[in-house]
């Protein structure tokens, strides 16, 4: 089943999608400048979703995705498919 959010992304780097014991396919639409990556993101080391940028991706089992704003903070929507 799907499961769909929406995430306040600050300056300050945030699990966006949390770690769970399935494979996920993933689904971001950016509406803010926003950079995706591991805990550590910045906006310098960051995979850069422009404002409208959509990006899907699968994480695997035990895999976390995080986010930052690289100026003030903006919505970043969310959607989860768990891969059986």
């Amino acid at each position: 089943m799907a499961t769909s959010s929406q995430k306040t992304i600050t300056t300050t780097s945030q699990s966006i999608v949390s770690v769970d014991n399935v494979t996920q396919h993933v689904t971001l639409h950016a509406k803010h400048d926003i950079y995706i990556g591991n805990e550590g993101v910045t906006s310098a080391n960051g995979y850069l979703m422009d404002n409208g940028d959509v990006l899907s991706l699968v994480l695997n089992e035990g895999e976390v995705l995080y986010g930052v704003a690289g100026t003030s903070s903006g919505t970043l929507h969310i959607l989860t498919t768990a891969i059986k």
